[in-house]
Parts: structure tokens; sequence; C-alpha cells
């Protein structure tokens, strides 16, 4: 695995707060490396407004990096306009297999889906993300449904067993 993708909304935070362990979470993904000995990449997959125009595009990605910053999480994700996509930039929103393919396309376009994990609250995210060949962990909180981790804390082991090859993660629709 290469790059692991977060949602932001209901995933790392909720309502303009971020949401127990995020940050020790990022920290220690952060700090990963992948079977090469490169750091993992980390990004953000949002759906955020849609533009009217594109010279609408500039001022909504600014009122999300605002978002980024009074979370005090925009470190974890420079240079943003490599590691954040939204579907502002896009046209269309998750799960389309388009924003996913723009996401990789920042780090790497031969990146295939399969060298990456997306990581969100969204059911149908995950079911779509996983069909695509990725990998996908489902956060389920307490006010959601269960999920494949219900503490972000516990994405770390996930994470580090399947930069190394280690772990697959089963299917479950």
């Amino acid at each position: 695995m290469k790059v692991i993708l977060f949602d932001l909304g209901d995933t790392l935070e909720h309502n303009d707060v971020l949401l127990p362990g995020a940050i020790e979470t990022l920290t220690a993904i952060s700090q990963l490396y992948d079977d090469d000995q490169q750091p993992l990449g980390m990004g953000l997959v949002s759906d955020f407004d849609m533009p009217r125009s594109p010279a609408d595009i500039p001022s909504i990605r600014q009122q999300y990096m605002t978002i980024l910053e009074g979370l005090q999480i925009r470190a974890f994700f420079e240079p943003v306009d490599h590691r954040v996509t939204l579907s502002t930039d896009i046209g269309v929103f998750k799960p389309d297999r388009r924003v996913f393919r723009a996401a990789l396309d920042k780090f790497d376009p031969a990146l295939p889906f399969e060298a990456a994990m997306f990581v969100t609250e969204n059911k149908d995210h995950i079911a779509a993300t996983r069909s695509l060949g990725m990998r996908a962990v489902h956060f389920g909180s307490d006010q959601q449904s269960p999920g494949d981790i219900s503490k972000l804390i516990d994405l770390i082991p996930v994470v580090r067993q399947n930069s190394i090859g280690l772990l697959i993660l089963t299917v479950s629709l």
C-alpha cells in the first residue's frame, strides 16, 4: 500500500470538532512506510460544495482549507494541492471512481487503485471503493453502525499491517 485516503466529515471530525484519537492516528500513520521504505502518502477525499461556475472553485477550496486549519490538521495533508481532493474540483461526488482516480493521480498517475486504502464512515463508499480494488476501512463510531473499526486509534495497526502487505480486509456487503 502506498497511499491512505481519509474522508473528513464524520470520519476525522464531526460538527467542526476532531473525533477522539484523530491527531494520534494521523501522527502515527504519517510515520509509517511502505514496502519500498517510502513514507505512506496521506490524503483527504471529501464531498464539498459544487461550484456554480469554475470561478467559484478557489473560494470553495479556501472554505475547506479554513476548516482544516481550524481543526489543526492541515499540516498532515501538505502540500494540499497534491493531498486534498474535493468533489468541487472533479464535478462529481464520491463514490464516483473519478474522484478516487483524481486523488491517486495527484500522488502518481501510474498508481493503481490496489495501492490505496480509503477510510470513511459511509458504507456505500466502502463498497464502491472495494469494487475498484482499493482497500477500505469502515469507521463505525458509537453514533453509527458497526464498522471494521470503532475508534480511530484502531486504524493504526490495520494500516501498519496493510503497508507491509500482511492483512487483507474481507469484503462484507
